[in-house]
């Protein structure tokens, strides 16, 4: 489930691409887990962090694009901080396209992307969705609360989405799936990807069971001990290699940004 943008798989050697790579996940419920529009064209992931606030990837703001999780050096528009482009918005549905019951849709009134977003770097690559109506709270649908503290090295997290089961070919699920991911400590991080990691951001990965996020899955939560983590960002061009971790937005370097931001709007 990792995300990651197309022209990554440029970049990976070619005999990678001989090696089907199954990623752990099952099928799962989160209230809090939002799935992003462009017209009918699904975008990206994103958590709900209050009644009309979803928290997703700024990348995600590109037009007509259906986003992977991008590298760190992939050229992509910069996310428009006005929300000139409106975003919709689907939560307490299981699929990303088949209405439910639970289902609650909204348009976005507002889109603010980070200030200091780097869309070459994806450096502070995260963005707020303000809802143009609050959702109604219930069981199907609650806010998920923000990180206290930074990420502590092997903590076990959970991720989710509906991205891609398997790299470098790309399956979707019908349904959201959810796999359980270790923080990697931050040295061992940098080691891995070399002048690309920086105090905002936070790797997570799983040796044993190759659980990754994938295809479809970025701007989607990193969850640990109940709380928002991390936002899924960028990583290498296929899934699942155990030795590349996925890279995701350290949330709890913009705790102040998101509750300001929220209060101003």
């Amino acid at each position: 489930m990792k995300i990651l943008v197309v022209m990554l798989l440029a970049l990976v050697p070619t005999a990678s691409r001989n090696v089907l790579w199954v990623l752990e996940g099952t099928s799962c419920d989160l209230p809090w887990q939002a799935a992003l529009f462009k017209g009918d064209k699904f975008i990206c992931g994103g958590t709900l962090v209050a009644r009309n606030w979803v928290l997703t990837a700024a990348h995600c703001h590109v037009p007509g694009v259906l986003h992977t999780r991008p590298g760190p050096s992939s050229p992509h528009p910069n996310a428009d901080a006005s929300g000139s482009s409106f975003i919709s918005v689907r939560l307490g549905g299981r699929g990303p396209k088949e209405p439910g019951g639970s289902e609650q849709r909204r348009l976005s009134s507002k889109v603010i992307s980070h200030p200091r977003y780097d869309p070459a770097t994806k450096d502070s690559d995260l963005m707020l969705v303000k809802l143009l109506l609050p959702v109604h709270i219930n069981e199907r649908v609650k806010p998920l609360p923000l990180a206290t503290h930074c990420p502590v090295p092997g903590k076990t997290c959970q991720i989710s989405g509906w991205g891609s089961t398997t790299s470098p070919e790309v399956n979707f699920p019908e349904d959201l799936h959810c796999a359980k991911v270790t923080i990697v400590p931050e040295e061992q991080c940098q080691r891995t990807y070399p002048s690309s990691i920086t105090a905002n951001m936070v790797c997570a990965g799983e040796h044993s069971s190759r659980a990754d996020s994938c295809q479809g899955d970025s701007g989607g939560p990193l969850v640990c001990d109940g709380r928002l983590q991390g936002i899924v960002s960028w990583g290498p061009g296929i899934c699942g290699d155990p030795q590349k971790p996925g890279v995701y937005v350290n949330i709890c370097k913009y705790i102040r940004w998101i509750q300001d931001t929220i209060r101003r709007n």
